[in-house]
């Protein structure tokens, strides 16, 4: 047994340093009195009690409140002190808290631990810092004043807290990132070629990128290809300046040999047919390679093992058994699967899920796994956990946000969940049993890409189709409760 000086004398007896520092930051209920304070005394059934109870003469109360909890490295409790800061950190100039802050300073004296809070405050950089340099400036919180703080983690966390208490409207941020990340993109191109991109990008690219979202989903994978199209462009602009030509001169030679140096064939055909349209190139021919048919799959027997690790072994993360289950038996993209809520999810005695157009009914096994994921999923953020204000699924980092798709496919990775062969070999199989039309409208994608799994789902997939068992669907649904169809 290791020996330590002696750090305090208490009715238990004598503590270390250790002991001493765990029991005062961890605060319980008193067996006699039953209020949460450090327990420090001996009690009945060997329960402690507090310093009160037991005759101490520091109970390590608040001189402020007299609260037993967060006293361990103060006379005061960090929730006292917090409520001192939040009184003169973010006033302005007639050093007043603004009354439209009221909700966050509210909100942050609620949270379970305050003293999370003052270490947030204390940061040099993020969304206190963010905060108090605009209420300092006299900046009313807009969108607008926090796209000008500029790009990083304190105004994106600042904007998506304040989203949540109703102090901003919400708004696609996807989309709305595309325009600052625009003007970056244009900082860094030769000046003579500043203007086309802009026009092409505002008036062509980011104008589809609107109107999609107007009618449907634009997630982040969709404002990535957003990106992508526009640097294409901006590349040819600059190889372009560096061969001293202009898109005037550009000749089929010049775009054969950038096509055979550079990616982004499909890209800069689009940037090229739109620029000869307004009379800025000639007339270019720019081939489409064809699409390369999906070649990562699992046979039927590896996808089922995979399946099965997901319904029934506890040791796996719940998030990842929930996101495994749907991707692996309806070939949900990430992107989809992060924006699933509680009210898509239906319970009964036929339980289902919204994926498309109508409701999926589940199987009694995902359905379960689905429902504890929904109701025991804790937001990361200290104000998400206090407000629960949150529908997601699957919650993310900042209050009211969902989980990145990024952030959880490198999870489903890491416990041995590809996406890529998950998608496929589901997609394969649900096109090899229903029709296009229906695929499509279960599963919410496009008829385009559901007509296109079925064509491969028809051919000779000897791969594939010569390894799926002959089991019938009531079959499956007895060993595991999955049916081998959507229904």
């Amino acid at each position: 047994m290791q020996q330590q000086r002696c750090r305090a004398r208490w009715p238990l007896g004598k503590v270390c340093a250790s002991c001493y520092g765990y029991v005062r930051s961890h605060p319980r209920p008193c067996a006699t009195c039953g209020r949460t304070r450090p327990l420090i005394g001996p009690g009945p059934d060997g329960r402690g009690t507090c310093g009160e109870c037991s005759g101490a003469a520091n109970a390590y109360l608040c001189v402020s409140c007299g609260s037993g909890r967060e006293t361990d490295r103060s006379p005061r409790c960090a929730r006292c002190i917090l409520r001192e800061r939040l009184a003169d950190e973010f006033t302005d100039s007639a050093s007043q808290v603004p009354a439209e802050l009221r909700p966050l300073t509210d909100a942050l004296l609620r949270v379970p631990k305050a003293r999370s809070i003052l270490v947030w405050l204390d940061k040099p950089s993020g969304a206190a810092a963010c905060l108090r340099q605009l209420v300092a400036a006299g900046i009313p919180l807009s969108h607008e004043a926090l796209d000008a703080a500029g790009p990083g983690q304190g105004p994106a966390s600042l904007r998506a807290t304040l989203i949540h208490l109703g102090i901003l409207p919400p708004r696609n941020e996807a989309l709305a990132a595309l325009k600052p990340w625009l003007e970056r993109i244009l900082a860094e191109l030769p000046s003579q070629h500043r203007h086309t991109l802009r026009a092409y990008a505002e008036w062509s690219v980011l104008r589809q990128a609107r109107r999609r979202a107007a009618r449907t989903r634009f997630t982040s994978a969709g404002a990535a290809r957003v990106r992508h199209t526009i640097r294409c462009a901006a590349y040819l602009l600059t190889w372009l300046s560096n061969q001293d030509l202009s898109l005037a001169d550009l000749t089929q030679t010049d775009v054969d040999r950038w096509l055979s140096e550079h990616s982004g064939r499909r890209q800069v055909g689009n940037f090229l047919r739109w620029a000869h349209h307004r009379n800025l190139t000639g007339e270019h021919e720019v081939p489409d390679r064809p699409r390369d048919d999906p070649h990562r799959w699992w046979d039927q027997a590896n996808h089922w093992a995979h399946l099965q690790r997901c319904l029934r072994d506890e040791a796996l993360p719940l998030d990842v058994r929930a996101a495994g289950s749907v991707m692996l038996l309806y070939g949900i993209p990430i992107t989809r699967i992060t924006e699933l809520t509680a009210t898509e999810l239906t319970d009964g005695n036929e339980p289902s899920l919204i994926l498309g157009k109508d409701p999926v009914l589940l199987p009694p096994a995902v359905h379960r796994i689905l429902r504890r994921q929904a109701d025991q999923a804790q937001p990361d953020s200290a104000i998400g956990r206090t407000t629960r204000r949150t529908a997601w699924i699957f919650p993310g980092y900042a209050a009211g946000t969902r989980r990145s798709a990024a952030t959880l496919a490198r999870k489903l990775r890491r416990h041995g969940l590809p996406a890529h062969p998950a998608r496929n070999t589901a997609l394969l199989t649900l096109a090899s049993d229903l029709p296009a039309s229906v695929l499509s409208e279960a599963l919410g994608i496009s008829i385009t890409s559901a007509l296109g799994w079925t064509r491969r789902a028809a051919r000779d997939w000897n791969a594939y189709l010569t390894s799926r068992p002959t089991h019938a669907p009531r079959e499956r649904e007895q060993d595991g409760g999955i049916p081998h169809t959507v229904t």
